[in-house]
């Protein structure tokens, strides 16, 4: 893509001060886009703006305080973007967390599921008319880790028995079902949805955590890809024909996959969808 593909049009990437948001931000800035980064840390977001200008001078950036694990503060970044820009072009939903301990954010959720799911669930739904005139482009970073998930609707904050990979598979099963289910809804707006799995990235995802889970994570880090690697098919969604094409899609490598059968639920999708607007207090539209 040219340096002014992207000229014009405004794209949201949340998480993008490291790891595969910050990749994507530096790419589509240096096609010419405006990349809004939302991001929790303000120091973090700035000097990932110092980053991207270091290879893009003339980079057009913004920020907007965004606590995926606050639904307050989600309210009040849709609030700033809606009010900052008349349309958006892309919403890149890439933050995300894997806690090793069962927390609960401040509205009483599970951290996990709150940060992966209902986060951007809110912010996606509080952006839309943004994205309808703007003939927007939503992408979703799920992982390949929802192949091991499932849906725990009897304790879907995982209350009796929290385990971190059965926390962070259920969020992005959930974050496939999101993007059928929404998917179907934007089918008249003109607005495209697609999810994919980055490949297992080198990120700071993983906490640390114990000496022990410190050892595990650096071996495995060594079997991990780069950000650079793992950002391609986000890159590749928000730039390219395909993105403005296919919808409700799972890729993979820049190529089209079937998710898991539980991830091709539809009833399961419109479950998770009537549960998300009443967890977030959203208004069915």
């Amino acid at each position: 893509m040219g340096a002014d593909a992207l000229k014009g049009k405004t794209i949201v990437i949340t998480g993008a001060n490291s790891g595969i948001g910050l990749v994507a931000a530096a790419s589509l800035a240096g096609m010419g886009g405006h990349i809004v980064l939302a991001c929790r840390r303000q120091e973090a977001a700035e000097q990932a703006m110092r980053e991207i200008r270091q290879s893009c001078a003339n980079a057009s950036l913004e920020f907007v305080p965004l606590d995926l694990a606050s639904l307050d503060s989600v309210r009040s970044a849709a609030q700033q973007i809606n009010m900052r820009h008349d349309r958006i072009d892309v919403l890149i939903n890439n933050a995300g967390i894997a806690n090793v301990r069962r927390e609960q954010s401040e509205d009483g959720f599970e951290m996990t599921f709150a940060v992966n799911h209902l986060g951007p669930f809110l912010l996606t739904n509080l952006l839309l008319p943004s994205l309808k005139l703007g003939r927007g482009r939503i992408i979703n970073v799920a992982s390949g880790a929802h192949k091991a998930g499932k849906m725990h609707w009897q304790d879907l904050q995982l209350q009796k028995r929290y385990f971190v990979i059965t926390a962070y598979a259920q969020s992005k099963l959930a974050n496939i079902l999101f993007t059928r289910a929404l998917a179907k809804r934007c089918a008249g707006m003109s607005i495209h949805v697609n999810c994919l799995h980055p490949g297992g990235v080198a990120t700071n995802i993983w906490p640390d955590g114990n000496w022990f889970q410190r050892c595990f994570s650096a071996l495995l880090k060594r079997f991990l890809i780069t950000p650079e690697e793992g950002a391609r098919t986000t890159i590749w969604l928000a730039s390219g024909e395909a993105g403005g094409r296919a919808t409700g899609k799972y890729f993979v490598r820049c190529r089209e996959r079937a998710p898991s059968s539980a991830a091709s639920d539809d009833a399961a999708a419109e479950k998770l969808w009537a549960l998300s607007e009443q967890l977030t207090g959203l208004t069915s539209r």
